[in-house]
C-alpha cells in the first residue's frame, strides 16, 4: 500500500470537511425551519388580533370539557384556504406546510383557560403528517411543545382528515375517549347533549 502523500492527505482532509459542513448546513436548516416557542407564540397573538376565525367554525363554539366549555379556532392563509370558504374541514385530506392551527380554550365564564395549537413543518415528523404540536396557558408559558404524544394520539382518530378535527357538533369524542385522555376532567353537560342529539357525528361510530 502506497503511503499517503501530503497531497492525498490534504484532499482527504478538505473532502471530509466538505462532507461535514454540507451534513450541518443539511442540520441547521431543518433546525431553522422549526420556530421557537415564542415566536409560535407570536403568530398565534397575530392570528387572535386579526379575527382569523377558522373557516367552518364560530367563534365560542362547544367545547368538551369543563376546561374548555366554549372554543375558538382560528386558522392562518395556508391553512383557511386548503379549507375554502365554505368551510369543508371534514373534506380536506393533507394540508401545506406552513399550515397554523390553534385552538383557544374558554370556561363558562368566557375566560381563557389554554390555547393549542398545530403547524405543519415540510419534513419535520413524517410519521404524524409533520405536525408540530404545542400549547400555552393564556400567558403564553409553554405547557408541550414538539412530538407530543398525546396530542397525536389523538389527532390519529382523525388522519383522513389529517389530524384535524371539526368542531361539534360535525365531529364529536365519546365521553370514554376523553376520560381516558383526562381522567380528571369533567365533561362539558353542552356537549354531552351534542353528543345525544347527534350519534352519527360520533368519530368511529362509538357510544357517546
Amino acid at each position: 500500500m502506497r503511503p499517503m502523500t501530503a497531497k492525498w492527505l490534504q484532499i482527504v482532509l478538505v473532502g471530509g470537511a466538505a462532507t461535514l459542513l454540507a451534513a450541518w448546513i443539511a442540520v441547521a436548516a431543518t433546525s431553522a425551519a422549526v420556530p421557537a416557542p415564542e415566536a409560535l407564540w407570536k403568530s398565534i397573538k397575530t392570528l387572535k388580533q386579526q379575527h382569523a376565525i377558522m373557516p367552518g367554525s364560530r367563534p365560542f363554539q362547544a367545547g368538551s370539557r369543563v376546561a374548555d366549555v366554549y372554543t375558538v379556532d382560528l386558522s392562518n392563509g395556508p391553512a383557511s384556504r386548503i379549507i375554502g370558504p365554505k368551510g369543508k374541514i371534514t373534506s380536506v385530506t393533507r394540508y401545506p406546510a406552513g399550515s397554523l392551527l390553534v385552538k383557544e380554550n374558554y370556561d363558562r365564564a368566557r375566560k381563557l383557560t389554554s390555547v393549542a395549537a398545530m403547524l405543519k413543518i415540510d419534513g419535520y415528523d413524517r410519521d404524524d403528517r409533520n405536525w408540530l404540536m404545542a400549547s400555552y396557558s393564556p400567558a403564553g408559558k409553554v405547557l408541550s411543545y414538539g412530538k407530543v404524544s398525546t396530542c397525536i394520539a389523538c389527532h390519529r382518530m382523525v388522519s383522513k382528515a389529517d389530524f384535524v378535527f371539526a368542531p361539534p357538533p360535525l365531529q364529536m369524542l365519546p365521553v370514554s375517549v376523553w376520560k381516558a385522555f383526562f381522567p380528571t376532567q369533567a365533561i362539558s353537560p353542552t356537549y354531552r347533549k351534542l353528543l345525544a342529539s347527534h350519534p352519527e357525528a360520533v368519530i368511529g361510530g362509538a357510544r357517546p
